[in-house]
């Protein structure tokens, strides 16, 4: 249902959180570990910070005692927080000059953090073996690199996908999504699983988020930003009213929740398809260990509707990194509690691939001997997404997170009927195209 455009933007992304709140020391600011001035156990603390659900909290805390067990000197203080309050919480801290040792850092945040010098190059600790990479492929690290040197270490490599229910599908009697199916069959499954399964269970959710849109511009060789990151990279505004109408329809028709029954969703545990109410599930890969243990059963990945004719949407991602930054009086430290995270297999067997399929190829077979249901469906799922993938795009340029946050609030009106297509697309491209031109 969605046309193919043939013209084609490349980008330049990076991060958006107010300068202002992002003053930092200089790179090069660098110590031999110290034990702090104020404590009175004699041991060195390290501040680490990440996002995530619970069950990433619960594997990241058993972790980090099992490391302070065995290095008795470090205490390791943990500070984690759900994704919207993330990074307002590190730009406060970078405000203050008080950033953790090690924070966990996404794709679209690392160039705007690097240009602040809120990050310390991790190159020299490579290249003394304190962080070992010589077992991981350039592919799974590269995504690190600023300028030729690295900034942040890959913590797993996942891609966007669809989870679902093989027992919803089994018993609705509708045949399972085949990689290759299209965006028309997607609806088209959704309606017949909703007219199986009954009227408490949705087809599919509502996913018409900027994510999805972005897969979608990518199958038609476009991006959402053009080269110079100053304004929108489409050029018709047709694209984006199919996309709402796509979804639009399907809400109208009953084939997808309504805003108000899906306002409640904080978290992964709150999901439909855990307490399947939906066969469906628009996420990242390298959730699927922590939704199949919420969901208590087996669920399965594929990937994203294809666009006939059209080119491959999906790309590799890091899922996320561990960076140190330049407030960190112990970066030595620091490193080795990243090696320790990267490479041992004790450790990562706790870590169960939760944040994505692991860096290390030792680490990757041995996980592979014992790994649980979801780690396996999120390893092959790499495997399989790669077929589907091309090279990723850059980081998003600055402003892109008022962009997210724009494209969030105008996705919403159109959920609730407060925008048509037409008028949601509109405002989005004037809205957009000012913020990107500040």
């Amino acid at each position: 249902m969605f046309k193919l455009h043939r013209s084609a933007a490349a980008l330049s992304l990076s991060l958006i959180v107010p300068a202002s709140l992002l003053a930092a020391c200089s790179a090069g600011e660098s110590s031999e570990p110290k034990v702090d001035p104020g404590g009175t156990s004699g041991k060195i603390e390290l501040r680490i910070a990440w996002w995530g659900s619970q069950d990433r909290h619960d594997r990241t805390l058993k972790v980090i005692d099992m490391y302070e067990q065995q290095h008795p000197n470090i205490k390791i203080s943990p500070e984690f927080i759900a994704w919207d309050g993330y990074w307002d919480k590190l730009a406060t801290q970078a405000a203050g000059k008080s950033l953790p040792d090690i924070i966990q850092q996404d794709y679209k945040y690392i160039t705007e953090y690097v240009g602040r010098n809120l990050l310390v190059d991790l190159d020299p600790y490579v290249k003394s073996n304190t962080i070992d990479l010589s077992d991981a492929d350039p592919l799974h690290t590269d995504g690190g690199k600023i300028n030729n040197k690295l900034y942040a270490v890959n913590l797993g490599t996942n891609s966007l996908a669809l989870a679902y229910d093989p027992a919803m599908f089994a018993e609705a009697g509708v045949p399972e999504l085949k990689p290759g199916y299209t965006w028309d069959d997607l609806a088209n499954t959704a309606r017949q699983l909703k007219a199986k399964l009954g009227k408490d269970v949705y087809g599919m959710p509502n996913f018409n988020g900027m994510d999805p849109f972005k897969h979608l511009l990518r199958e038609k060789g476009l991006w959402i930003y053009n080269e110079k990151g100053d304004g929108l990279g489409y050029p018709d505004d047709q694209v984006l009213v199919d996309y709402f109408k796509y979804f639009d329809t399907l809400l109208k028709d009953g084939i997808v929740p309504t805003p108000q029954v899906t306002q409640d969703i904080k978290g992964l545990e709150d999901e439909l398809i855990v307490h399947k109410k939906s066969p469906l599930l628009f996420f990242n890969s390298n959730q699927v260990v922590a939704l199949q243990k919420a969901a208590n059963r087996p669920l399965k990945l594929t990937v994203l509707p294809s666009l006939e004719g059209g080119k491959a949407g999906h790309f590799l991602k890091p899922s996320q990194f561990f960076s140190i930054t330049t407030h960190s009086k112990h970066p030595e430290e620091a490193a080795k509690f990243i090696n320790y995270f990267t490479n041992d297999l004790q450790a990562n067997e706790v870590l169960g691939a939760e944040r994505g399929v692991p860096i290390s190829s030792k680490v990757r077979e041995h996980l592979g001997k014992s790994m649980g249901e979801g780690a396996k469906e999120m390893f092959d799922y790499i495997d399989l997404v790669q077929k589907y993938s091309r090279e990723i795009d850059p980081p998003d340029p600055e402003g892109a997170t008022k962009i997210e946050a724009l494209f969030k609030r105008i996705q919403e009106a159109v959920n609730y009927g407060q925008l048509t297509p037409e008028q949601a697309a509109k405002q989005f491209r004037e809205e957009g195209t000012k913020e990107l031109k500040k």
